[in-house]
């Protein structure tokens, strides 16, 4: 596994206006008629287990999708696909299929079923592409000059009304912009002890006029709209320029919107970065170069299908590397990122038979109650060690569980894996790291959910030569489990102690649970189980009171 990244927001793609996406996140627990079921043509099989699924759940008709994907490797035929597949084939189908039947806005999460491929491969760049990637490069060097000499000028200013304004050296787009803002801050602050004034009068236009520079018109009216800056203004903005200006923003989204809702070349690209740098600024046009850059950038590029296609309705976002996850309750909401990510699981495993088997336990045990013991293998490893973070996830559910619950939990806490087959009836799993090495903790209940930190552990769920956790888990009985397709960052993992105890509350089901704790999306983990799978709604050994106070409201 990959050592914990540390992850920088400058890497995560974020468009400037926050506002370009107008869908919005859907809070409330899944239910039947929000889903949609994908399956492949050219295997039967995952058609049956869909029909099958639909009838059990109760789903409505006409909510099971074909697509249509050719077999590859003899050993694992629906393992893997081309990334030039994955947009040729699935992504304008998939998103066809929803608008025409009216379920674009409705139907939040998709099931992808055996016979859909696992693995989205690496993306490339041809002659063009690389081109156009050293274009960009050289574009943005000459914005960065540009917006350099605006900062140093805006700062100027401030110093001149200022004796107390100070500078700081950073150069990276974020802390230019940020000096800026805080020159402008200074000046507004500083203008109206300015007795003279025509210089005052001066003062404010120089500011205006790198405003409008750095950030386009719509800044410049932003700032309009601002108390601080209609004090000091030479002239104060009438009502139907104020309402002028919105209609332009409003305008200027649109173009946006249109520019990014088709399929993106080059040509699309170069007309949104001229739109960019026309109305909207060097800053902004700088932040578009490097978010087009990063978009035909390919390292890490490999992928979930099921993590890849939960950002079905994204306008174009980088395929290098992850995206932070919108769904995840650290960040719903808080950052500037598209807000319709839609929840992608997957019903699949070792065979046609072991699948059935798992959808007809999930229903049978969710109507009874989940029931077993609670077994958790961490390493002993301390929380100020890069690993030590997640083996700390591990030890707070178990002191979660044993303060808070009756349930039997067996914590084995040191560095080597525990005993295999020394436990019986294990309703909750969690342990690490055994790569692609699967030991069995012992049996498991039906019913039981529990997934194993390691690299790789989901490379297939259908060879029968497969030494990987995900399949052997599944193949043991287990009906939720998770893991990575390729190498990931640890980080890349639910918490243990937030994904497990949202389940135990019995309040959401499978789907909610993961989609609300794993951090990134556009990468490489994978849940296999019933979306709506419920394991403790009829015993829950857990209060809403009893969750830490950040997951209270996720289930409330």
């Amino acid at each position: 596994m990959k050592t914990p990244h540390r992850i920088h927001l400058s890497r995560i793609f974020l468009y400037l206006i926050a506002c370009l996406v107008f869908f919005s996140s859907i809070a409330s627990a899944l239910e039947p008629d929000q889903i949609v079921l994908i399956v492949n043509s050219k295997a039967p099989e995952g058609r049956r287990l869909a029909d099958f699924y639909a009838e059990q759940r109760h789903l409505p008709a006409g909510r099971i999708l074909e697509l249509s994907l050719e077999a590859g490797n003899p050993a694992d035929p629906w393992r893997d696909m081309s990334a030039a597949d994955f947009d040729e084939k699935v992504i304008p189908v998939v998103r066809d299929f929803l608008k025409k039947n009216g379920l674009d806005r409705k139907v939040t999460c998709l099931v992808s079923f055996w016979g859909v491929p696992l693995r989205v491969g690496p993306r490339s760049l041809d002659a063009a592409g690389k081109k156009e990637l050293a274009d960009l490069k050289a574009e943005l060097a000459q914005a960065r000059g540009k917006i350099e000499e605006q900062v140093k000028m805006i700062e100027a200013l401030a110093g001149s009304i200022d004796p107390d304004f100070h500078s700081t050296a950073a150069t990276d787009l974020d802390s230019l912009a940020l000096r800026a803002e805080v020159a402008v801050k200074s000046i507004v602050n500083h203008a109206m002890k300015i007795d003279d004034l025509k210089k005052r009068e001066d003062v404010y236009e120089e500011m205006m006029t790198v405003v409008r520079n750095l950030g386009g018109q719509p800044a410049a009216a932003d700032k309009l709209m601002q108390p601080d800056f209609v004090d000091i203004a030479p002239k104060k903005p009438t009502a139907e320029e104020i309402v002028n200006a919105r209609q332009r923003v409003a305008d200027l989204q649109k173009q946006v919107n249109d520019n990014l809702s088709g399929p993106q070349d080059a040509q699309r690209r170069a007309a949104l970065r001229e739109l960019f740098r026309t109305e909207l600024g060097y800053l902004n046009s700088a932040r578009i170069i490097v978010a087009q850059s990063r978009s035909l950038d390919t390292a890490e590029s490999e992928s979930a299908f099921d993590s890849e296609l939960s950002l079905l309705w994204w306008p174009p976002y980088p395929r290098a590397r992850w995206a932070l996850n919108p769904l995840n309750f650290h960040y719903a909401g808080r950052m500037a990122l598209p807000s319709h990510t839609l929840m992608v699981m997957r019903l699949d495993g070792p065979s046609e038979q072991s699948v059935h088997d798992l959808i007809a336990a999930s229903i049978k045990v969710e109507n009874e109650g989940l029931r077993g013991e609670v077994v958790l293998d961490a390493r002993g490893k301390s929380p100020t060690e890069p690993y030590g973070q997640y083996d700390q996830t591990i030890r707070n559910l178990a002191d979660l569980l044993q303060t808070r619950t009756k349930l039997k939990v067996v914590l084995d806490n040191k560095e080597s894996l525990m005993k295999a087959d020394s436990e019986k009836d294990i309703a909750v799993y969690c342990g690490w790291y055994s790569l692609r090495n699967y030991v069995a903790p012992g049996e498991f209940s039906q019913g039981a959910v529990g997934f194993h930190i390691a690299s790789f552990e989901m490379m297939s769920l259908h060879d029968s030569k497969e030494r990987g956790w995900c399949y052997n888990l599944l193949k043991a009985g287990v009906v939720g489990t998770l893991g990575p397709v390729y190498e990931p960052y640890l980080q890349s993992f639910p918490p243990a102690d937030e994904f497990f105890p949202l389940l135990m509350t019995g309040k959401i089901p499978l789907a909610d649970v993961y989609w609300k704790t794993t951090p990134w999306t556009s990468w490489m983990q994978c849940c296999v189980g019933d979306p709506l799978y419920t394991p403790f709604k009829m015993n829950p050994p857990l209060s809403v009171s009893d969750l830490p106070e950040a997951l209270k409201s996720l289930v409330q």
